[in-house]
């Protein structure tokens, strides 16, 4: 398989598991590697990953969906991380404040 993917480690990002209400329920961990990944012969991202370095109970799968370059919706995630939106814009695609 020729799948794609972008990783990137944000050291002074902080990742905690939040309630499907978007209270805590858990402490924040220091450290965030983001991947996004890509079907094999796709033009625009199918997920992405988001976890933190040193503690793999802070994790999240997150689906993107795009209409052209532009990301639409995401499912898996109470908000969308802004590094997962950072990485997606510097990778070339459209991603709208309210997605974030």
């Amino acid at each position: 398989m020729n799948a794609r993917k972008i990783t990137r480690f944000f050291p002074n990002s902080e990742i905690c598991v939040v309630h499907q209400n978007g209270q805590k329920l858990t402490d924040s961990a220091k450290g965030v590697e983001v991947i996004i990944h890509f079907r094999e012969n796709e033009e625009v991202p199918c997920c992405a990953e988001v976890f933190s370095a040193d503690d793999e109970d802070h994790y999240a799968a997150i689906g993107l969906t795009f209409e052209g370059k532009m990301l639409s919706d995401y499912d898996g995630a109470f908000n969308l991380p802004p590094e997962v939106g950072e990485m997606l814009t510097k990778a070339g695609y459209i991603v709208t404040d309210d997605l974030c």
